[in-house]
């Protein structure tokens, strides 16, 4: 059994993982992961300069990634998908979606320091609608099919007393949206209430800190597990009622 994330850091060591993420790209919005797939499935080709700034591993390598036909063959060999959804934010580049460790000049590592100005510049930054994120999940959902997908949130957390406006509205954006359309959800943040948000999150409010990662994992792992054995689960429990959300 083969398992394929899409998404961040917060999902690439799921059991049975093909880490498909980690090898080409992370994935933070609903479109970037639909350019993935397609790129994955061999329906997409990045030309210059896309080639360099919509995938994470061509920033970190200072090359293009070159695409390996074995990234179609663990797609196609995939039995679950793990689609992590994190921002409502798209990075638009003449019509692509660049990878925002290329543009983004908050975050730590300044990777955007290597993009020309001009594709900085030419960048824009949109904040998707929920109408739009609806829509991108049940493509993510075609795409993928018949196999199943788990949809997982990011967690949510406060920041001076409040909480992060635009991470809560699209959490509870995706539960309704998974509710809506009988898709599995996972929001991280019901996973861990018993503990306290600097024992799970480091202080860029992004990264999750071991225990957090631990929990995640294992549920996401419990949630595999029943997807492929559930036609068994049936046979052996008749009358046991179905719940798709945690």
């Amino acid at each position: 059994m083969l398992v394929t994330p899409f998404g961040s850091c917060r999902v690439e060591h799921v059991a049975h993982s093909t880490q498909m993420n980690k090898m080409i790209s992370y994935t933070h919005c609903t479109k970037e992961t639909i350019q993935l797939i397609n790129y994955v499935k061999g329906d997409l080709k990045f030309e210059s300069p896309h080639d360099m700034y919509c995938l994470r591993t061509s920033i970190k390598n200072g090359k293009p990634l070159e695409h390996d036909p074995k990234f179609k063959e663990l797609f196609d060999n995939t039995s679950v998908f793990v689609v992590e959804i994190s921002s409502m934010k798209k990075y638009i580049y003449k019509d692509k979606y660049l990878t925002h460790m290329a543009v983004d000049k908050r975050l730590f590592d300044q990777d955007y320091k290597n993009t020309p100005q001009h594709i900085i510049d030419g960048t824009e930054v949109v904040l998707q609608t929920d109408q739009e994120i609806e829509e991108d999940i049940l493509e993510i959902q075609r795409l993928l099919g018949p196999r199943p997908m788990i949809v997982v949130s990011h967690v949510n957390v406060t920041y001076r007393g409040e909480k992060l406006g635009k991470r809560d509205h699209l959490i509870k954006l995706l539960e309704q949206i998974c509710k809506r359309n009988s898709i599995m959800f996972i929001n991280p943040t019901t996973l861990m209430t018993q503990f306290e948000q600097r024992d799970i999150i480091e202080p860029d409010l992004g990264h999750h800190l071991p225990i957090a990662k631990h929990v995640m994992h294992n549920h996401i792992n419990t949630c595999v597990s029943y997807l492929t054995k559930k036609g068994d689960f049936y046979k052996r429990y008749p009358d046991t009622p179905v719940f798709l959300h945690s």
